[in-house]
């Protein structure tokens, strides 16, 4: 029994792109994607081997290999005792024979970018298919998808690319007579992968624009893009520290950002770890002057602060933004941090025993909202998908109501309390 190397290579190929799809439909099938790792590996490996091989198999031995294990190679092959010459000698990895391609002249179909994307998941399969092959693996599905989109679909034209290059050089112009001049011209790879596997093309589709196009176009749209006149209404509910902690405020979000934070029901938000939701409302002691004429009535002065910090798992559905549903839907881990701070002078009414703002008379203050996300398969330091966003405030777009009770030397207790204030502000989200 012979298996041909280039039909092995397309065999495990089709068997890649199987398991690949079975995990895509269904992602809890771990061990679809453990398939989709190792046969992808065996497949690019066999078959840019088989290039080499095709133009001298020399050219697949390691640099340190004597030419004598060399010769007794072939001496084995003539013999009949061997599948080729080079089955019991080291030969170069996936790596190397794609190195050593290059240093050729003869890898065809990148430009500089694209061969750099590529160079870089075909080092990060190596990576996890060693992973596998000799333990265990813990890996992002996610990031395993990218690799896969960029390295399978790149791989299949590079070697047709490739393999086509070499077909239209001399023998005079490489020097020697390969075996690829005398072999018959073998279908394109993406042919005979449909004849084995008929939704090939449609997976390998899958790949390209589900795992890697849509999210370098992703990246490409937000970078330097400003979404102009964005509006953000925040309702922020605190009632001090009453009740079960954790003692944090309620938070509602309608606009650019779509999210209603119950401290106590987050549902949506992230579901592991403890910090995918923190906030706190700061109360500065307020300044009272009261008025000779009313009693415990009289204008006070103080600030509001408000901080948040949130982490979802998937941005779709939590950021909402013109013409950018597409882009938005291949981010995942949103953080947002928004802040707000209010300086206010309003009537208001203090007793030895409470404080009540009345009504807001005058206010200044600031929104900052800062947003980061990753497209899916990355990695936070690789790249990350930054926003800001700023808007004025004043006693009109941010109005509040705050009732607190004092200590006995007239410093406000830290609850119970209640504090209702809605944020309804217009601005900018610059993207860098």
């Amino acid at each position: 029994m012979e298996i041909d190397p280039r039909k092995n290579g397309i065999h495990s190929l089709a068997e890649a792109l199987r398991a690949f799809k079975k995990f895509h439909e269904d992602s809890k099938d771990v061990y679809a994607l453990k398939d989709s790792i190792l046969r992808t590996h065996h497949a690019l490996e066999t078959l840019f081997k088989h290039v080499l091989f095709q133009i001298n198999p020399v050219l697949l031995v390691g640099d340190k290999i004597e030419i004598k294990k060399v010769v007794d190679g072939y001496s084995k092959w003539f013999k009949g005792e061997t599948a080729t010459p080079l089955d019991e000698l080291w030969t170069v990895t996936l790596e190397g024979a794609i190195k050593r391609l290059q240093d050729l002249g003869l890898l065809k179909g990148l430009n500089e970018s694209e061969h750099e994307d590529f160079l870089k998941a075909i080092n990060e399969l190596i990576y996890y298919r060693n992973k596998l092959q000799h333990l265990g693996l813990k890996a992002d599905p996610d990031r395993i998808g990218r690799i896969l989109g960029i390295a399978i679909p790149r791989a299949i034209e590079v070697l047709e690319k490739t393999y086509s290059h070499i077909l239209q050089l001399l023998p005079s112009k490489l020097g020697f007579l390969p075996s690829i001049i005398f072999s018959p011209r073998p279908a394109a790879i993406m042919e005979d992968l449909c004849k084995t596997l008929p939704e090939a093309r449609d997976t390998v589709d899958l790949l390209r624009y589900n795992y890697d196009s849509l999210i370098r176009e992703a990246i490409q749209f937000f970078k330097g893009y400003t979404f102009n006149d964005q509006t953000l209404k925040l309702k922020i509910v605190d009632h001090g520290k009453v009740g079960a902690p954790p003692y944090m405020p309620n938070l509602i979000a309608e606009g650019f950002l779509n999210l209603n934070v119950d401290v106590h029901n987050c549902i949506g938000l992230r579901a592991e770890g403890k910090d995918f939701y923190r906030a706190e409302v700061r109360i500065s002691q307020p300044t009272f002057k009261e008025d000779e004429r009313f009693p415990n009535h009289g204008i006070a002065e103080g600030s509001l602060e408000f901080e948040a910090y949130i982490e979802v798992d998937k941005a779709k559905g939590s950021l909402v933004l013109p013409k950018a549903e597409e882009k938005i839907a291949v981010l995942r881990d949103l953080t947002v941090i928004i802040q707000v701070k209010l300086d206010y002078r309003a009537d208001a009414l203090m007793t030895d025993w409470h404080y009540d703002c009345v009504k807001l008379l005058q206010a200044k203050g600031k929104l900052n909202v800062n947003l980061t996300s990753v497209p899916k398969g990355y990695k936070s330091e690789e790249i990350e998908v930054v926003g800001r966003y700023q808007s004025n405030l004043n006693e009109e777009n941010a109005p509040f109501r705050l009732h607190a009770f004092l200590e006995p030397d007239g410093s406000l207790k830290e609850g119970p309390l209640h504090l209702e204030w809605i944020v309804n502000a217009t601005g900018d989200i610059e993207f860098i």
